[in-house]
């Protein structure tokens, strides 16, 4: 098998991997069946050993198989950092998989809150499209784009529109690290400048002479 660089950021390939470590005893996951089982058992086994996030992210794809394997190895190097990221990817691409309950147009039910922010909204849709009966990924990626009200990210696929809907979450999350970065850096900009001008407080608390007598009295 020809070998691939795995999608892991260097915190998570890092981590020293213990010696001794008991194999999840979890049915393969070829790609069809329901996902979210799948990831449960495992979870619940890495639980139970106490694996920390890394050994997660790093032990998954020993419990997958066929075309879910094929998937594993498509992900773009370095593009995760943690379990919950990864597992969100693998939903989302096997989402048809899942036991569903709701005809494919309730995607179109699932909107965008007024306060809800970009990122909240993407896990929402996420979650509840796992009950969706004949999911269709691009009848998923109209749903979400009728359903955001965030201007810049709109814009910004809609100049280079994510043909999936993993693609689309990729970007999402993206959108949601500049802003967030953005946010902060103003936060800090305007600490700063509202700190200048300030006297030292023991400047402050000095006396003022300004305007007195200095001439010692007659």
């Amino acid at each position: 098998m020809e070998e691939t660089e795995p999608p892991f950021t260097s915190d998570i390939m890092n981590e020293v991997m213990p010696q001794r470590f008991r194999i999840p005893p979890v049915i393969q996951y070829s790609g069809s069946g329901d996902p979210s089982e799948h990831v449960e058992a495992y979870r619940s086994w890495m639980q139970i050993q106490t694996a920390t996030d890394a050994m997660m992210c790093r032990w998954f794809s020993i419990t997958l198989t066929g075309s879910a394997q094929s998937w594993y190895r498509q992900l773009r190097p370095n593009s995760i950092n943690s379990f919950v990221e990864l597992s969100r990817l693998y939903l989302t691409q096997f989402i048809s998989g899942k036991r569903s309950q709701k005809p494919n147009t309730h995607m179109f039910a699932i909107k965008q809150e007024p306060k809800e922010s970009l990122k909240d909204y993407i896990a929402h849709f996420n979650e509840k499209a796992l009950l969706i009966e004949d999911y269709d990924d691009k009848m998923a990626l109209a749903a979400v784009f009728i359903s955001l009200k965030e201007e810049k990210f709109t814009f910004s696929i809609g100049k280079n529109p994510p043909k999936t809907l993993t693609k689309l979450v990729a970007r999402a999350q993206k959108h949601t690290n500049a802003e967030e970065f953005s946010n902060a850096h103003k936060s800090v900009q305007v600490a700063n400048s509202n700190g200048k001008g300030k006297k030292p407080r023991n400047e402050e608390s000095q006396p003022s002479n300004k305007g007195l007598d200095n001439r010692a009295p007659s």
